[in-house]
């Protein structure tokens, strides 16, 4: 358990354990990446290691009373906060300076992890300058954003800043397996979860081979008919929010496609268990026409959340790959 829980970051974790052992941990931290790499869980194990009654050393037990109140958000020294509504509030932010100002109630330290740092106003920022700038002795704070440029600089400027990475591939995979995912729905969902392991344990929820039938039935269109094509649209359309989904499937799809053109090596292919499938419809289509397909759907993909219409840009979309694939 511990820092062991923590996968993929094994240079941002080795840096604060090397801080923690030798107590010259920062006062602010600031981590930095994308969703679901083990931002929010390394900061949850600093706020255990720095109060864990335990005695590891450089990390925690995660069974002593300190550990297990963190665990559960009840201790009196650790505080999470999260935005209220679409911000984080200028109160919240005062609130957060007048419970650091207080010394520990039965910790060593206070932790505050401010979770979505990037949507604090500009009010809250501020506020929170004075309590980066002036800390008291006992209080640790940690940030969380996708980038240090989500802050204003006076703020990033006082943090100490550690970059969380994507996680491979196969590391979301293994640990899918270990929660009792086959192999194969594992690579799938590594796959399409962009290097976060978070977002390979929402996918786990979602209508995966619903969305795999209607990537394979996008691929079956007749040429000509606009009758099935306007069909797929509505049922994909209806559920609204697995549309992005949908479309990165699709783009992983078209991705299989150029591979299963140019090589017969299954290991490198996302949807492994419909090799056959992908190599006998590679076969009929040109390298350009496979290019030219996985340029469509990326294209929709990138400009969905710029798009006033999506059953439009869809629909488009879909008459585009139908096409490509009869010329």
């Amino acid at each position: 358990m511990g820092f062991a829980e923590i996968i993929g970051q094994q240079q941002a974790i080795s840096l604060l354990r090397q801080a923690i052992e030798t107590e010259r941990l920062p006062h602010a931290l600031l981590f930095t990446g994308p969703k679901g790499v083990g931002r929010f869980l390394t900061a949850v194990t600093i706020a255990k290691t720095v109060n864990c009654l335990g005695g590891v050393k450089g990390d925690c037990c995660d069974r002593c009373p300190a550990c297990l109140k963190i665990a559960k958000g009840i201790h009196p020294d650790v505080h999470l906060v999260a935005p209220e509504g679409a911000t984080l509030k200028i109160d919240q932010i005062r609130n957060l300076a007048q419970q650091a100002s207080l010394r520990p109630y039965e910790g060593r330290r206070k932790a505050f992890i401010l979770d979505q740092a990037e949507t604090m106003t500009e009010q809250a920022q501020n506020a929170l300058l004075k309590t980066l700038e002036e800390p008291p002795g006992a209080t640790l704070l940690i940030l969380i954003a996708p980038e240090a440029s989500a802050l204003l600089p006076p703020i990033a400027s006082r943090c100490s800043q550690l970059r969380f990475t994507p996680l491979p591939e196969d590391v979301i995979a293994t640990r899918l397996q270990d929660q009792g995912c086959d192999e194969g729905e594992a690579h799938v969902l590594a796959s399409l979860a962009g290097g976060s392991l978070g977002r390979a344990q929402e996918l786990r929820t979602s209508p995966l081979q619903e969305i795999r039938d209607l990537v394979e039935q996008t691929f079956a269109l007749a040429p000509g008919r606009t009758l099935p094509l306007l069909e797929l649209t509505e049922r994909v359309v209806r559920q609204k929010e697995t549309l992005p989904l949908f479309l990165e499937a699709l783009l992983a799809w078209c991705r299989d496609l150029m591979v299963a053109k140019v090589t017969s090596q299954e290991a490198l292919l996302v949807y492994r268990s419909r090799a056959a499938a992908l190599e006998r419809q590679s076969r009929q289509l040109a390298p350009a026409q496979l290019l030219a397909m996985y340029h469509t759907v990326k294209q929709t993909r990138d400009g969905l959340g710029r798009y006033a219409n999506p059953r439009l840009s869809l629909e488009v979309m879909l008459l585009k790959l139908r096409d490509l694939q009869a010329a």
